[in-house]
């Protein structure tokens, strides 16, 4: 049997400590962590390397670099999508630098794609139809009408005409982290802030 030193004890338990404090702020801020699927993929690549590894290193020594390269493949993966070629600096950024009032926590009826929706507005500022949206974005032209639908329900987009969309000062606000203003609700649902 495998003798356990006084170093692999100690990575365990900085380990375990370490999770429990990352898990606390996961579990502290639930919006980040069910809306940006990339923060999940990054804990569990902690979790992996903290936990998986002391105890690799304890129980299977011979497996421990298998570990920390899987734990290391899905670190990696949570900051950089090597599908569409995006180091995530920008929203990373909101996560980690924004004033956390300021960063953005979407309503119960939004998807994560919603976002993406109203970026694509807001950086072009121009009327879009749903095939341009759906080809910019990478994702289905009827998931992209089922969202506009939703967005324009709750105030965030305006239908300019049959098939043309624009973004609303609603959504502008949302974007920024300043939504929802006082007197815009206009009774829709409202996104929580």
């Amino acid at each position: 049997m495998h003798t356990i030193d006084a170093f692999q004890w100690y990575n365990l338990l900085v380990g375990s400590l370490s999770m429990v404090g990352f898990t606390y702020l996961l579990v502290r801020n639930r919006s980040i962590g069910s809306y940006y699927r990339f923060v999940q993929v990054l804990f569990l690549g902690l979790l992996v390397f903290a936990i998986g590894g002391p105890l690799a290193d304890l129980v299977a020594p011979a497996w421990s670099h298998a570990i920390h390269t899987l734990a290391a493949l899905l670190v990696i993966y949570g900051l950089y999508n090597p599908i569409r070629n995006d180091l995530r600096r920008e929203a990373w950024a909101n996560l980690i630098l924004e004033d956390p009032s300021q960063v953005r926590q979407p309503a119960e009826w939004m998807a994560p794609m919603d976002d993406d929706i109203l970026e694509l507005f807001h950086s072009s500022r121009l009327v879009l139809t749903p095939s341009i949206i759906a080809y910019n974005t990478g994702y289905s032209r009827e998931e992209v009408n089922r969202r506009l639908g939703e967005l324009t329900e709750n105030g965030l987009m305006e239908r300019v005409e049959r098939g043309k969309y624009r973004i609303t000062t609603i959504g502008e606000n949302y974007l920024t982290g300043t939504y929802p203003v006082e007197g815009e609700t206009h009774g829709r649902k409202q996104v929580s802030h």
